[in-house]
This record gives C-alpha cells, sequence and structure tokens, in this order.
C-alpha cells in the first residue's frame, strides 16, 4: 500500500492492514574461512524454519562485532568458544575490554581444526616450522593466539620464524595460495582448505600430540584434541591426524527478546537434518549437544528452553 493510500485511509478512517513481514535479526560473522561458511548456513536454516529473517552482517574480524552486540547494536554473532570466552571476562583476545551483555545462546558443533600446510613445502611436524614463513596476525587477535599455542606445542615461537604481518583469515588463506606464507590456519572440512588444496597441490595438517591440550587450553579455553579415525574423508587429513577442537557458539545481547531466542533454538533443536544439509562442517552436529557447556551464562530463555528438553549441561 503506497503512502498516498495510506493518508487517504487514515484521512477517511478507514481500515487496512499492513502486510506481515518477517522480523529481521542480525547475525554477525567474520569475512572468509569457516566461520563465514558455517554463518551463512545457519542464517539459511533459521531463516526457511522460522518467520524471523536472519540477515548476516560481515565484518573482516569478531574483533569488530563482539563490542557491537555487546552494545545491542546487532543481535546474534557466531564464534568461537575460546574467543567468547576471553570477550565476557575481558582478558587475551579482548584484554582489557570486557563485554559484560554477551550471554551465550547455544554451542553449536564441534569446530575442529589445526595447523594446514601444502606438502610441497616439506613441513610435517610443528617442529618443522622453524625457519618457515608464518602468518603473523594483529596482537591479541584469535589468529595469533592459535599460531602462538600451536607452535608452542612443539617448542617453537615467533622469534624462530619468519612472521608475515597478515590482517585476518581472508588474507591468510590468500596468501598461502599464492606461497607468501607456507602454513594456514585451516578448520577440517572447509570449502577455504579445499580451495587452498586447489591452488597450493595437497595439503596436510600437522598433528598434535598426546598433553598438548594443556599448553593449547592456557591461550584457546575449552581446547581439547581428537584423532581423525574413521571420521569422513577431509582434505589434508588422515586417521592418524590429531587435530585440536573447540566449540564454536552461538551468542547474542543479553537483552534479546525471549521469543526471538526461543523461536531459534526451536528451529535448531527441531531440524538437525536440515542443519546438517550445510557440509562436512555440520557432521558432527547433535541438537542434544547444544547446552553442554555452561561455564559462561546464557540468556534466560535460552536456559529455560534447553531444561525444558532436559539436555541442559548435555545429554
Amino acid at each position: 500500500m503506497n503512502t498516498l493510500v495510506k493518508t487517504l485511509a487514515f484521512a477517511l478512517g478507514v481500515g487496512f492492514v499492513l502486510p506481515a513481514q518477517a522480523q529481521m535479526v542480525g547475525l554477525a560473522t567474520t569475512t572468509g574461512g569457516a566461520t563465514e561458511q558455517l554463518a551463512m548456513h545457519l542464517a539459511k536454516v533459521l531463516s526457511e524454519t522460522t518467520d524471523l529473517t536472519m540477515r548476516p552482517q560481515v565484518m573482516a574480524n569478531t574483533s569488530q562485532y563482539i563490542p557491537q552486540i555487546n552494545l545491542g547494536r546487532i543481535e546474534m554473532g557466531i564464534a568461537n568458544f575460546p574467543q567468547v570466552s576471553h570477550a565476557v571476562q575481558g582478558i587475551g583476545m579482548s584484554e582489557g575490554d570486557p563485554n559484560p551483555n554477551l550471554v551465550m545462546l547455544a554451542s553449536i558443533i564441534p569446530f575442529n581444526a589445526g595447523i594446514v600446510v601444502p606438502e610441497s613445502t616439506g613441513i610435517a611436524t610443528l617442529a618443522d616450522l622453524k625457519g618457515r614463513k608464518v602468518p603473523q596476525f594483529p596482537k591479541n587477535s584469535l589468529g595469533e593466539f592459535f599460531f602462538t599455542a600451536a607452535m608452542e606445542t612443539a617448542g617453537v615461537t615467533y622469534a624462530d620464524v619468519q612472521g608475515v604481518p597478515t590482517a585476518n583469515f581472508a588474507q591468510q588463506f590468500k596468501n598461502v595460495k599464492d606461497g607468501t606464507t607456507e602454513v594456514t590456519i585451516g578448520s577440517v572440512g572447509a570449502q577455504s582448505i579445499m580451495d587452498v588444496e586447489a591452488s597450493a597441490g595437497k595439503v596436510r595438517y600437522l598433528s598434535f600430540k598426546p598433553g598438548d591440550e594443556a599448553i593449547l587450553s592456557k591461550y584457546l579455553p575449552g581446547t581439547n584434541l581428537k584423532t581423525w579415525g574413521d571420521r569422513p574423508a577431509a582434505a589434508g587429513m588422515t586417521p592418524e591426524t590429531t587435530v585440536l577442537f573447540y566449540d564454536y557458539t552461538l551468542f547474542g545481547h543479553k537483552d534479546l527478546p525471549a521469543e526471538v531466542v526461543t523461536k531459534v533454538l526451536a528451529a535448531l533443536y527441531d531440524n538437525p537434518e536440515v542443519v546438517k544439509q550445510g557440509g562436512p562442517l555440520w557432521g558432527e552436529y547433535d541438537p542434544a549437544m547444544l547446552a553442554h557447556v555452561t561455564t559462561l551464562p546464557y540468556h534466560p530463555a535460552a536456559e529455560a528452553f534447553y531444561r525444558e528438553k532436559g539436555i541442559w549441561g548435555g545429554k
């Protein structure tokens, strides 16, 4: 109904009904890599299975959108558990900048990741990174913490490598494809690693060893190790490869309307087969595990939903 018709209807006292519109909800994500891949599929699923319209808001990195969600300017975001944990507390990647208005909505999937190299580099272990061209991300960024932690498990530091300034994950993938660097962070099954393999030749993940989780979790809270075994094949992986994993989370502002939170969680809980259509990254998705990590505060509506379903704290 156009403005003129509305004006006439108001003047004449004629009632009219505007067409219903879906509520718009922002979902913040980084550009490039697995985070964007996960967020785009999540937005699609939630837009198709609820009366909400999820609008991805793509930014260079999580440090840009976490404060926006804390201020209530964006409703929700997707990020790894270590980064959300640091952000809430104002430590590590959010040193001196707490975000007290952030609350957990869901632990979506275990995020399997590691350090990936083209086999042509000859790098076979994390110790082999000494003297090699390694991305050097901005201070207190996820990339810096990830590489620092991974290299420390092999006794390697940034003083031992050729640090290549790298702004974000999108640049990281570009650099390893064109040879500017020799290594990248990679999530198992992500399109970004398939793209690296297509450009730079066959890739491999550099395995961690038992006990490395103690070092990794100092930098990346909630980190554990996983030997791939008979899980689905993925670029760079063998059954013997051991990667790290932590949860990928959906989080939001503490004042999100309860009905929005409940709609989102009901869609995730009730539609596991639709969620899993997002590809290999979603292969371990399990709705019974949406609240298995409860060490961070949750939105009250989320906790109520999970308690009603009997899955608060996992099942």
